[in-house]
């Protein structure tokens, strides 16, 4: 049959359609047009007559333009498209082609190769990425903001790997998960660092959902990136091999309608379906790197904790925290940081919204744990970062006893005092078989933060003396738990409350 073969050339003809009638382009143009369209109607200080107008004219262009990239579209998809018509009426395998999952396979890592090369072969547009840039940038985008891509990859996965990896028994997975800029980071580096435990690293990216797959595509190929600092500015390094908070694509894939709003992201029960799913990934996970332990740093994890102890009933959950103050500074200047860095390169942004990655910058979607209204707070002000530390710390102090004995809270403060002092206590917190080098761990600049809100200070040091109570390294290294505090979301809400000593 030569379905295998005209499908492969009529995709890659479809390749060539794609450079030729610049159809991505096209589409990133469409985005602009929503964007001004939607900036329009949400602007104030403007009448109503001029607004109107304005939205006519836009709403014009947008008419115009969905037309012409729909056109564009067709001309693009049409070499598939007619070849599925020859097949329907004269049968030559190309839909028992597009439906084999070793086809599939093929088509997708030669259609990947071919279009890479082709990138790299026409060169440079003026003003944007040059050479291998600009073709992982295109792979990135297809491969992390198509959800079919994704689904296909995962399908792939779970086809070929998922029975060997279901014999693997993923016991006590560590995930740490607190708020951003508590350490989280360094502190999952060191732990993984050990030996013991499997993360996905940026060599995963960009088919994160088909690590085991993707590895047998490009690890022979054994790409290199130079180590550099990452984008936060704070220090830390990071190349290919270098674990990362990558996890969360996962979750939003499968559940991200139900809790990534406009608004912010909410707690949610995920389904059945979708927890067993994440338990056979970990596993994926565990087999691409041989390892015995499951390690993650995914803040988003606060959103579904039930859900992971439901998954692995002897998980840990870690929630580092730092002093209050300097963690709310810390977060208003890395908010500020990376909307800086996303105006430079929307491209950066893009990618940490695929990624799920919405703590600080442009996209910023803060998380909404009680259902209650969200505070009015300026996020270039500092009580707005206070007000969601509280928040956030008070949900993790709050859990029910069937997660609770799953946490461990870790000052970050005091671990960084004196590390080697700690690692013991945090070794035998996490069940590690060896304990944790934590020399690299440093004290954290301080920030000069400006003045808060006296009543989300005082609410703000109060929780934190909750938290020290609850940490590993209380004398002796025990845990101790402290009573339950409730979230609060104002400075209104901070007076009313009496704290108990």
């Amino acid at each position: 049959m030569i379905g295998a073969p005209a499908l492969l050339l009529t995709t890659i003809g479809a390749i060539e359609l794609l450079a030729a009638t610049r159809l991505m382009p096209a589409f990133g143009t469409l985005a602009l047009l929503g964007r001004q369209s939607t900036r329009l109607l949400v602007r104030t200080g403007v009448s109503e007559w001029a607004k109107e107008r304005a939205m006519r004219l836009l709403a014009r262009r947008l008419l115009a333009h969905s037309l012409r990239t729909m056109g564009l579209l067709m001309v693009v998809a049409s070499p598939i498209l007619v070849l599925l018509i020859i097949d329907a009426r004269w049968p030559i395998g190309a839909r028992a082609a597009l439906t084999d999952w070793p086809m599939r396979i093929v088509l997708l890592v030669v259609t990947s190769i071919y279009a890479l090369l082709r990138r790299k072969q026409r060169g440079p547009h003026p003003a944007r990425p040059t050479g291998d840039r600009r073709g992982e940038r295109l792979l990135q985008r297809v491969a992390l903001g198509s959800a079919a891509v994704r689904e296909i990859a995962f399908d792939i996965e779970r086809q070929r790997f998922g029975r060997a990896a279901a014999d693997i028994a993923a016991r006590q997975p560590i995930f740490i998960a607190g708020l951003a800029r508590a350490g989280t980071t360094i502190l999952m580096r060191a732990l993984h660092d050990g030996g013991d435990c499997a993360s996905l690293s940026y060599r995963d990216l960009p088919f994160p959902l088909a690590p085991n797959s993707w590895a047998q595509v490009a690890g022979r190929a054994r790409r290199h990136v130079d180590t550099v600092e990452r984008g936060h500015g704070d220090g830390l390094a990071h190349d290919l091999d270098t674990p990362e908070a990558i996890e969360e694509l996962f979750w939003k894939h499968h559940e991200g309608p139900r809790y990534c709003t406009a608004e912010g992201l909410r707690p949610i029960a995920p389904t059945a379906e979708t927890t067993a799913l994440f338990g056979a990934y970990v596993r994926l996970v565990l087999h691409r790197y041989a390892r015995p332990r499951y390690i993650s740093k995914n803040n988003n994890n606060i959103l579904r904790l039930p859900a992971l102890v439901a998954a692995f009933p002897d998980a840990i959950l870690v929630h580092p925290f730092r002093d209050p103050l300097q963690q709310a500074a810390s977060l208003r200047a890395q908010h500020r940081r990376a909307c800086a860095l996303a105006a430079d390169d929307p491209f950066r942004g893009r990618f940490m919204s695929w990624m799920g990655h919405h703590e600080f910058g442009a996209d910023r979607r803060p998380f909404r744990l009680t259902g209650s209204a969200p505070a009015r707070h300026d996020p270039d002000g500092i009580d707005h970062w206070l007000a969601a530390w509280i928040e956030t710390y008070a949900f993790l102090l709050d859990r029910p006893a069937s997660v609770g004995r799953n946490q461990v809270f870790v000052d970050y403060d005091a671990l960084c005092r004196s590390p080697a002092a700690a690692a013991p206590a945090i070794g035998r917190a996490l069940a590690m078989r060896t304990t944790p080098d934590l020399a690299r761990l440093r004290i954290p600049a301080p920030h000069a933060a400006p003045a808060a809100d006296r009543d989300l200070l005082g609410l703000a040091q109060a929780l934190h003396q909750r938290l020290r109570q609850r940490c590993v390294l209380g004398s002796g290294g025990e845990t101790n738990a402290g009573p339950p505090i409730r979230a609060v979301h104002s400075a209104t809400d901070a007076a009313r409350i009496r704290l108990q000593a």
